[in-house]
């Protein structure tokens, strides 16, 4: 399975990347400078420049610069949902993605009878593992919110590698205008369970192909739970015993949606043992459908209707290990932050002893016209300019009055100030 290696930092992308998965560049740009986004690398560039050469800034420029920054987006806290139009990171719960000033949760329309899933994700290592093995992904374009839990197995390099995989493969066949990222809203159900199949599929071949070109990979594998949000419906497709949960907002009750594909699970469902033996039963880990162990292998679907207060949560095994579904239902119904269910649920399991990697997405279901309005990012930050530092100088014929000014140096000492720290390097 050939890959595509970005031009801008290297990373060998699948072959159906649009994007890089690392650095977020379009895999059919020149090379860049990797900054917040495109016209925003300008700034980036500057700034990367300053830092090599901190003796030799002028004064007034560490001052522009340290103002440039003020204006940049914060750090991001917890797992960034990414604009599966151009690829930014965007935080949480942002309304508009910061690369493009598209809409990522709310739909196009506007239409206040619309519900809007507002997402949150946590990923802790938990307190027994040294790695972590699990993956979570959240994606989002008009309306639409693509979320995903990935448990990595078959040992520590080989579950990380197993996760990052199915991660990579589910982006890369999403996120783009020519993998469909501006008609998903357009999409039936029908077309949204077989995109959702297809991807999986896709996903489960790179792990497979993976492993036979790394013989010290072989016989790792990974779960996937893979929710496709849009108004009031969900669709998930499930591989595995990572779970979602749907917790009714008016109710309280709370449902498991998905079915766990371990051998446990079966004995369960048959009747041989109860619930309380399937808990504490030696073999309850063991699963007999993952990704990356047959060629073949598909995914069970589901589709839910969805209501205003309604929460989904998917979750890996490393949660419910350790927190019951009616605890999970209680932490949900008492709080409206999906940041503040994510963390808690994270720090129940730890509390209990976190045994496993321990990963929770927390999706409300909130209405449109109960939303405080924000507002879309400045429209000129968008403007169609692609400069960079490799990009070539312009003839002189186009710029004849052009002169270089010679700045003066600033000795050391002269400012003892820091003039960038590493916020910078984020986008």
């Amino acid at each position: 399975m050939d890959g595509q290696t970005c031009p801008n930092c290297g990373h060998e992308n699948l072959p159906r990347a649009v994007f890089c998965f690392k650095c977020g560049n379009s895999l059919d740009d020149p090379p860049i400078v990797r900054g917040i986004h495109r016209q925003r690398r300008h700034v980036e560039d500057a700034i990367r420049h300053v830092k090599d050469h901190k003796n030799s800034a002028q004064a007034d420029l560490v001052q522009h610069l340290r103002a440039a920054r003020a204006k940049l987006p914060p750090p991001i806290d917890g797992t960034p949902i990414t604009c599966l139009r151009c690829g930014t990171l965007n935080k949480p719960l942002a309304g508009y993605c910061i690369g493009c000033g598209g809409r990522l949760t709310l739909a196009d329309n506007g239409a206040d009878s619309c519900l809007v899933p507002r997402a949150s994700a946590r990923s802790d290592v938990g307190h027994v593992r040294d790695n972590n093995e699990d993956r979570v992904g959240l994606w989002a374009r008009d309306g639409v919110v693509l979320a995903m839990i990935a448990d990595g197995m078959g040992g520590a390099v080989a579950g990380e590698e197993a996760s990052r995989l199915v991660l990579e493969a589910i982006q890369a066949d999403f996120l783009g205008e020519a993998r469909g990222s501006e008609t998903l809203h357009d999409l039936s159900e029908e077309e949204i369970s077989d995109k959702l199949r297809s991807a999986i599929r896709r996903a489960n071949w790179a792990v497979i192909q993976r492993a036979q070109r790394q013989p010290e990979l072989r016989g790792m594998g990974t779960t996937i739970t893979l929710a496709f949000v849009r108004n009031n419906r969900v669709v998930i497709a499930h591989v595995g015993d990572s779970r979602a949960y749907l917790v009714d907002g008016k109710e309280g009750w709370v449902n498991q949606i998905t079915d766990d594909h371990s051998f446990v699970e079966a004995l369960l469902a048959a009747g041989h043992i109860t619930a309380e033996q399937a808990a504490i039963h030696p073999m309850r880990n063991v699963l007999y459908r993952a990704l990356g162990q047959i060629d073949e292998t598909d995914a069970d679907l589901y589709s839910r209707n969805l209501a205003a207060g309604d929460w989904l949560i998917l979750c890996s095994d490393g949660l419910t290990r350790h927190v019951r579904p009616a605890e999970i239902a209680d932490i949900a119904n008492n709080s409206t932050m999906p940041d503040d269910v994510a963390h808690e649920l994270v720090e129940r399991a730890n509390a209990r002893g976190g045994e496993d990697n321990i990963s929770v997405i927390a999706i409300l279901m909130e209405n449109a016209e109960d939303i405080e309005a924000e507002s879309p990012p400045d429209a000129i930050l968008f403007v169609d300019a692609d400069g960079s530092l490799f990009d070539p100088l312009p003839d002189d014929e186009d710029y004849p009055e052009r002169k270089t000014l010679e700045l003066p140096s600033i000795e050391p000492g002269d400012n003892t100030d820091d003039p960038v720290d590493d916020t910078f390097d984020q986008r």
